[in-house]
């Protein structure tokens, strides 16, 4: 209720100063169901087994999309062609139960634009709203022409007012914006909340829901579902124990035909677990071969295997690299990957998922079973060789001190499954038995560690201030470093420094970011390379001895290293 009376607030104020503005007015969801379907039709004379697979399981979405509302699992290996079939699924069963929009909700940024150009190829780009921090509305209007505000068919414009309440057929967002948005209390935030109702809601890389606020972001879902008119598809090769966390009872229903019998299908890949390895080892593995990937869990672990390998065709990411160096290097490993030139890559949980790649041999140090599964994705993706490997190892190494506790959990869960199941750990069982186990390790507050549910569970008084202020998944615990990585971002840090709408060139800046820890901030400050422009935005001044071209942001020592992002 509060949501639609700001929304309809905002709108009358701002129709009454600045006149009409071209809102809504987007296809229907029926003529956006027919162009997909249409679109779709290319795909009904597959020419080879892995295509048929892909249009089986796309049919199977199909033909459950007249299924009454609720909540729906989408569980399909790496390569089903789950984007397109969980679209197809959700405009189709919107067109049935007569819903108003798809709501595509992503862990990642960069999977965003990935997926969004997928839609936006068969859907039109004026039907779909990307929702997150990188997309540059200011750059996009550049490209078309700095068209008037005032003509009324100004896609940008439709778009960016979108933005405000997602009054637009397709979303796709973050899992930050959609569930911080649900627990918000400031008018602004809480213009959408009516806009998902009635809706279609797709969670992709499911098990990347955030796991402290489990209960409480499920118990949101539920509430969408069961008053508000919406349904929920939970989408991932590894699909997590969700039914935990919520009310005893809730029907799921699996719109994939037989998950296992797809995973038997797309197994692509041999997992084994070599035990521990130094760092040496590992690194002599690594160089003796033209094309591999190793994922670890920390940045100083990268950091300190990147500098042992040979410098030919090495290659490192991390998020210590602003989204642009690290596009930009991804780039060149695609390219060198396709031309089967020498290329050995040291990377964090970034490159996990939702990155398209295609390595032969791949290592991953013992983590969760699902991120293992996740790299493994990325290890002869395009079917290629007649298996692909990834080696599991436990790092013996000088740079891994210490693991945060979650990662501690997910591993020590991990080992045993890989026991357990040492023939075929990448299979429902094993998965099944792997999320089982690690949510029954954990207590209830395990699952919302802030006590959020409390705040709803007080008669007729919700607390919702005191939600809004401990629902963050993001903590703000990290600093925002501005990079001069090239000559646009001097430029844009230039007009930042005098600019009387910061927030539009903060906009323009995030793709030359790198958030870090504040004690690591501390530790750069007092080298005095840090430069407050307009007071307030953090600024790395000498770039030549604190951004290294292949590692991205030097920390110096003094300020830890074993920070982690994903």
């Amino acid at each position: 209720i509060y949501s639609t009376l700001v929304d309809a607030d905002f709108q009358e104020t701002e129709t009454y100063i600045n006149g009409e503005k071209p809102r809504g007015d987007h296809e229907s969801i029926e003529a956006l169901r027919q162009k997909l379907n249409q679109f779709l039709q290319k795909f009904n004379d597959p020419q080879n087994e892995l295509n048929c697979k892909r249009t089986e399981i796309l049919n199977a979405c199909l033909s459950k999309s007249e299924e009454k509302q609720g909540f729906f699992t989408l569980t399909v290996p790496t390569g089903g062609g789950k984007t397109l079939a969980s679209m197809a699924f959700a405009l189709n069963h919107a067109a049935k139960h007569d819903l108003k929009r798809v709501i595509y909700v992503i862990p990642f940024t960069s999977i965003i634009e990935q997926n969004a150009a997928v839609f936006k190829e068969f859907l039109g780009e004026e039907n779909v709203l990307e929702h997150h921090s990188n997309f540059d509305w200011e750059q996009k209007r550049r490209a078309e022409g700095e068209i008037p505000d005032n003509q009324t068919n100004n896609a940008y414009i439709k778009l960016k007012l979108a933005a405000e309440n997602w009054d637009i057929p397709i979303v796709v967002t973050t899992n930050v914006q959609f569930f911080e948005s649900l627990f918000a209390n400031r008018s602004s935030r809480c213009r959408k909340l009516h806009n998902m109702a009635k809706s279609v809601i797709i969670f992709d890389e499911a098990q990347m829901l955030p796991r402290e606020y489990l209960y409480p972001a499920m118990y949101a879902v539920w509430e969408l579902v069961t008053n508000y008119g919406a349904s929920a598809v939970f989408c991932t090769a590894t699909q997590p124990s969700l039914h935990k966390f919520l009310p005893e009872g809730t029907p799921f229903t699996e719109l994939a035909p037989d998950p296992q019998g797809l995973f038997d299908f797309f197994r692509r890949v041999q997992i084994t677990n070599i035990g521990e390895l130094s760092d040496g080892e590992l690194l002599d593995k690594i160089n003796a071969q033209q094309q591999s990937l190793c994922i670890v869990n920390t940045r100083k672990h990268a950091k300190g295997l990147f500098d042992g390998l040979v410098d030919e065709g090495r290659f490192h990411l991390s998020t210590l690299m602003c989204p642009a160096h690290r596009k930009a290097i991804l780039l060149t490993i695609r390219e060198r990957l396709k031309n089967q030139e020498t290329c050995r890559v040291i990377s964090t949980q970034v490159m996990e998922a939702g990155i398209d790649v295609d390595f032969p041999t791949g290592y991953r140090a013992l983590a969760g079973l699902d991120s293992i599964i996740q790299a493994a994705g990325r290890v002869n993706r395009e079917g290629r060789l007649p298996s692909g490997e990834v080696h599991v190892f436990e790092p013996d190494s000088e740079f891994v001190k210490r693991i945060p506790a979650y990662i501690e959990q997910g591993a020590a869960v991990a080992r045993s499954v890989l026991r357990n199941f040492p023939a075929d750990p990448v299979s429902t069982a094993a998965i099944n038995a792997y999320f089982e186990q690690l949510y029954s390790l954990q207590d209830a507050h395990a699952f919302d560690y802030k006590d959020i549910v409390a705040c709803f569970d007080k008669g007729d008084e919700f607390d919702f201030k005191t939600a809004a202020e401990k629902f963050q998944i993001i903590e703000n615990k990290t600093v925002a470093v501005i990079i001069p990585y090239n000559e646009e971002a001097k430029k844009l840090i230039e007009e930042l420094k005098y600019t009387l709408f910061p927030a539009s060139t903060i906009r323009k800046l995030q793709p030359y970011t790198v958030n870090i820890y504040e004690q690591e901030f501390q530790a750069l400050n007092t080298k005095g390379v840090i430069e407050m422009a307009a007071e307030t935005y953090a600024t790395l001044t000498d770039k030549e001895h604190y951004y290294h071209p292949q590692t991205g942001l030097l920390i110096p020592e003094s300020g830890g290293g074993e920070a982690i992002f994903l």
